[in-house]
């Protein structure tokens, strides 16, 4: 098992804001990131990270355009998803996220575990 925090995974480092959407699909996850960060985030026009939690396709879908629009210009949009062997069933893989993300104009690049359950993308602008 990795030592890693859900922030060093996510590369925040260097981050000065954080938004998450849909927080309270994974409330364990959230507790775990730096809360400077959320706090600055939350007060932010554009963040330098965005995470978004997505059950499902149609959550991605209806999340999606407001993640992008927070999101900075040089940031990062991670976009969580439950992973295929978890206990609730869900229609989002990292090969259908990233047809999604194709087609409104970004690219996974990095996928990471966040815990048992849960995995994440990190998408970059085309």
């Amino acid at each position: 098992m990795s030592d890693k925090t859900i922030a060093d995974k996510m590369y925040l480092k260097t981050a000065r804001s954080l938004v998450v959407i849909n927080r309270t699909r994974h409330p364990q996850a959230v507790a775990q990131l730096p809360p400077d960060l959320l706090a600055a985030g939350e007060h932010a026009e554009h963040a330098d990270a965005v995470l978004l939690f997505a059950l499902n396709h149609k959550q991605l879908a209806e999340a999606f355009p407001a993640a992008m629009a927070r999101l900075g210009d040089k940031g990062s949009l991670w976009i969580a998803y439950l992973k295929p062997t978890a206990p609730k069933a869900t229609d989002l893989t990292r090969d259908t996220i990233n047809a999604f993300a194709k087609e409104r104009g970004a690219t996974v690049v990095a996928l990471i575990s966040l815990d048992a359950d849960w995995s994440a993308a990190r998408l970059k602008r085309m």
